[in-house]
């Protein structure tokens, strides 16, 4: 049989191996949710956005007449996205689908889709944007 004493020396110790694993598990699983999360949680999280609207010509007008760039105007101007945090990261702004005036000889306004940003598709208001497009003669200018 064994003193008395003994037994609680190891109780003893057992307690304190037991608190100290606490102690370091604890630290450990504290320290796992503080770090910062990693790229694929800002795959995942949404974030919003407002970006300007760019408009992509595809030709010039027809022969004798000319595009005023400066003076295209987009209503509204800007459009707000909502998408992936890392993709929108990127994007400087939203394009309009691709606009042909080879045959437009005036100022003129037109209702052009938005197509996607950074690879995102767009949803929600609006999609399409009104662009109007100031289209003169060249003598115009003389």
């Amino acid at each position: 049989m064994r003193p008395p004493g003994r037994n609680l020396n190891f109780i003893a110790v057992a307690l304190v191996l037991a608190v100290v694993t606490y102690v370091y598990v604890h630290h450990e699983v504290v320290k796992d949710q503080v770090m910062a999360p990693d790229a694929s949680y800002r795959l995942i999280k949404l974030t919003a956005k407002t970006v300007p609207v760019k408009v992509r010509f595809a030709s010039n007008p027809p022969e004798g007449f000319r595009l005023h760039e400066a003076r295209v105007r987009v209503n509204p101007q800007e459009i707000t996205i909502v998408g992936p945090e890392a993709l929108l990261e990127e994007s400087a702004y939203a394009e309009t689908a691709i606009v042909d005036i080879s045959q437009t000889r005036q100022k003129t306004t037109k209702a052009i889709p938005l197509e996607s940003v950074a690879g995102i598709h767009l949803t929600g208001e609006p999609q399409i944007v009104e662009v109007t497009i100031p289209v003169e003669p060249l003598e115009a200018d003389a």
